[in-house]
């Protein structure tokens, strides 16, 4: 297995491990200047999100996520919820040993110990990010499978 990233679950609260990759003024100034409309798709692309999943997990409606051009830029509330996905992603590849198959599938397969849903249901939340990314952690230390 891989190496035990820090969990999202104290990411979502900003505390100091924040954003394992990324120091506290560079990220806060990434997240107030914006990403960019078109690293949503980039995102999605990467395990193969579609567009209504992105716009639920942006707070966006799907029509909303549609009329941007690619280089608008995101407001930070999106931004963040856009570095958090990205953040979740490296640790669920991270689990599944880079496999971007078994990360998609896993992602969309219910959980029963999350209520019997799937994963990227819950990301339309902060808490649903801490919740799915403290169910990686168990999965990495070998608690399920």
């Amino acid at each position: 297995m891989a190496v035990k990233s820090v969990g999202l679950a104290s990411r979502v609260g900003l505390g100091p491990q924040a954003y394992k990759f990324e120091n506290q003024p560079s990220l806060i100034n990434r997240i107030r200047k914006g990403e960019s409309r078109s690293r949503v798709d980039e995102v999605a692309n990467r395990i193969g999100l579609t567009d209504k999943e992105m716009a639920k997990i942006l707070n966006l409606s799907e029509r909303s996520l549609h009329r941007q051009s690619a280089d608008k830029t995101l407001d930070p509330n999106k931004t963040e919820r856009l570095l958090l996905l990205e953040q979740l992603i490296e640790h669920g590849l991270a689990t599944f040993d880079q496999r971007q198959d078994v990360l998609t599938r896993w992602l969309r397969a219910p959980r029963p110990s999350l209520g019997n849903v799937s994963p990227v249901t819950l990301l339309d939340t902060m808490a649903g990010f801490g919740f799915v990314d403290d169910e990686l952690s168990r999965i990495e230390e070998g608690m399920i499978s």
